[in-house]
């Protein structure tokens, strides 16, 4: 489900509102986010798994040197701490023979067969990142997470579905690898925040295609192949 893009668009929409700076511009993260786009779909092998990690890398650095050049040392800090649960867990995924990564790979098969149901929850994201675009500064964070919890809640009813309760915890972990628990945290209770219905079409709306943004454009090119 190219879910490395996915999760790098929403954490991009709320760094965004955190780091505005004279030097930095959106369309520098839009790149760091293309960067994990050579991924068209759930790893399910030991090959796709390692050139997974090997993309989320790339743009894990990308992302960095950004913030490195536009946020405060604070601000680095605070990311740092709210990233190190991930990077733990990406050193796990990625370590060949790790007891999380051969239970992820145990469920892969299924998970990559919910792809094409999947398509589905990423029109919904575009649909919505097109909204996020329009929609007054002051509720862009409160857009990025309505459109992360739908796609969230979207991809575990398919998955649960498919192949069980259990999957939903390694399908869910390929998404934290790029998202750490920063949007999880920020984003609670956003499954039942009333405003989400206000401020994104309703589920299932197509998207206009006519968005500026790099990662919007990627969203539509895969949902559409």
């Amino acid at each position: 489900m190219q879910l490395l893009a996915k999760c790098y668009t929403a954490a991009v929409l709320l760094v965004t509102a955190t780091f505005a700076a004279g030097q930095c511009h959106l369309r520098e993260i839009d790149i760091c986010a293309a960067a994990s786009a050579g991924i068209s779909k759930v790893p399910a092998t030991e090959i796709e798994v390692n050139k997974y990690c090997q993309l989320g890398n790339e743009a894990k650095d990308c992302f960095q040197n950004y913030t490195i050049k536009c946020a405060t040392p604070i601000q680095r800090e605070l990311l740092h701490f709210a990233t190190e649960g991930a990077r733990l867990t990406a050193e796990k995924f990625c370590t060949k023979g790790d007891e999380l990564r051969e239970g992820y790979l145990k469920h892969a098969p299924c998970l990559a067969r919910t792809q094409p149901d999947g398509k589905r929850c990423l029109t919904d994201v575009q649909a919505g990142l097109e909204k996020v675009e329009e929609v007054a500064f002051k509720d862009r964070i409160t857009a990025a997470c309505c459109v992360y919890t739908r796609y969230n809640k979207c991809f575990s009813d398919i998955v649960e579905g498919k192949c069980g309760t259990e999957a939903i915890r390694y399908g869910q972990i390929v998404l934290r690898l790029s998202t750490s628990n920063l949007l999880d945290v920020v984003c609670q209770g956003f499954d039942t925040n009333p405003k989400c219905s206000t401020l994104l079409p309703p589920p299932g709306s197509k998207p206009k295609g006519n968005s500026k943004s790099i990662i919007s454009k990627l969203f539509n090119a895969y949902a559409s192949s």
